[in-house]
């Protein structure tokens, strides 16, 4: 017979925290870093914006923003995904309550956003000598420059489909 100890599980979770709080402890500097006054802030720019930023009438903000907010999200934090990893973020959010409700969800809170931020990160953020890599990978030629012909011909040929 098998035996399992889920002793060091429940201990983990107990040290990790609850709800929200192990997310933030995962970001740099905790909920007293940069990072994370930078995602709240972006939030709640978001929020301002997706309910008409341009007005002086009084705004009521319920917490959330709708899932188009996201892309540009995730890019103010410095992550920038692809189209495809997008698209994956958003069924997520939008089929995360659907079994339960039947219904889909179309906004997301701050907590939200951080877990998806957290959990889709690169580990190890893309710097300079990344972009000069992959640069360096589509350049056949072998000689210090790019022609721009080749790139969007490589992009068009062999690159993930993007809408406009």
């Amino acid at each position: 017979m098998w035996e399992i100890d889920v002793n060091p599980i429940d201990d983990a979770i107990m040290m990790g925290g609850e709800g929200i709080e192990p997310f933030i402890n995962l970001i740099e500097g905790g909920r007293e870093g940069q990072t994370y006054q930078d995602m709240r802030d972006f939030f709640y720019y978001s929020m301002i914006r997706s309910k008409d930023e341009n007005t002086t009438k009084t705004r009521k903000l319920d917490g959330t923003v709708p899932l188009d907010e996201l892309p540009n999200l995730m890019r103010a934090m410095g992550h920038y995904p692809t189209e495809f990893e997008i698209e994956n973020m958003k069924d997520e959010i939008k089929y995360s309550n659907f079994s339960e409700t039947g219904q889909y969800t179309m906004t997301f809170d701050l907590d939200t956003f951080i877990k998806l931020f957290v959990n889709h990160r690169p580990v190890y953020g893309i710097g300079k000598p990344h972009i000069e890599k992959a640069f360096n990978a589509l350049n056949l030629a072998g000689d210090k420059s790019l022609l721009s012909e080749t790139l969007l011909h490589k992009i068009q040929r062999e690159g993930e489909n993007m809408s406009v």
